[in-house]
């Protein structure tokens, strides 16, 4: 495997590598149990405005940034059509991105799963919101899997905006077209798919190789096929981390099955126009206009 591209698939689905968010900070931290004893932290944040029966959920990527320290914070917190956005922080979560202690216990793709959706469930109790549809999921790049899978399994998902995410093709297809063949790639996949290892990452990065053993096989594609929430899949055509050609096999695989899908590819990296874009341009500000109040 060549150290370059060995590097950037490391960081795989980080859409806010680097910079704190100075102004937005969560009017408080609900801590939910596990079974295990542990807890779910969850950063609310209350805008103060907007319809304060429903909430905006952000699944955040690969890394393990806290929420406060998102690059896209500020920008979400500002323009959010409901009064109250969230983000479910990773065991461990720093404001450099390192995965501490904990985070290799509740890694797998599953886990997160469940963590979200049982932050769901207190922040729709606690905040009283509405019934049904009273969540907006923005998902940014690994957080796809997770946002596609809460849209699937729950009532409450009212709207789903797909951020750099891919979900057309199974993750170690995507890591294949990457590595245009890679012969170490190659071998990594099939070692992973098999044998993970406790207390070792792979490619160098912040992940637990459990992590990737849980989502090398997995896609959006057959979670969201009849579902008939409004889906969004914003993707760049220069996005070397995810292959834009799995957003649109998304696109192409959701035409007609249940979905109503909006499509948006952009001129630019991974990050959507983050680090270059005038803040009502870039993928974030795009998905927040899609998503609005509803």
């Amino acid at each position: 495997m060549r150290r370059g591209l060995a590097a950037v698939l490391a960081l795989i689905a980080v859409l806010a590598a680097n910079g704190v968010a100075a102004a937005a900070s969560p009017s408080r931290t609900l801590e939910i149990p596990r079974a295990d004893g542990t807890s779910i932290q969850v950063a609310l944040f209350d805008r103060g405005a907007g319809p304060a029966d429903r909430l905006l959920l952000v699944v955040t990527g690969s890394d393990c940034r806290k929420a406060v320290a998102q690059r896209w914070i500020d920008q979400t917190v500002a323009a959010a059509g409901p009064r109250w956005v969230a983000v479910v922080d990773k065991d461990g979560a720093s404001a450099d991105g390192t995965c501490g202690a904990g985070y290799e216990a509740h890694a797998t793709e599953e886990a997160r799963w469940y963590d979200h959706l049982a932050a769901m469930r207190r922040l729709k109790h606690e905040l009283g919101l509405r019934p049904s549809g009273a969540f907006q999921v923005m998902a940014l790049s690994a957080g796809g899997l997770t946002g596609c899978a809460l849209a699937a399994a729950s009532d409450d998902v009212g709207a789903l905006a797909l951020l750099s995410t891919g979900g057309g093709m199974i993750f170690a297809d995507e890591l294949r077209l990457l590595s245009k063949g890679d012969a170490d790639m190659a071998a990594n996949i099939e070692r992973m798919s098999r044998d993970p290892r406790m207390g070792q990452t792979w490619m160098g990065g912040t992940n637990p190789q459990i992590w990737w053993w849980s989502v090398l096989g997995k896609r959006c594609l057959p979670l969201l096929r009849g579902t008939t929430i409004p889906v969004l899949i914003v993707h760049g055509d220069k996005d070397t981390s995810v292959p834009v050609e799995s957003a649109r096999t998304l696109r192409e695989g959701l035409a007609g099955a249940g979905p109503a899908v909006t499509y948006m590819e952009m001129p630019t990296e991974h990050d959507l126009g983050l680090k270059n874009l005038p803040a009502d341009q870039n993928g974030v500000a795009r998905a927040l206009a899609w998503l609005g109040p509803r």
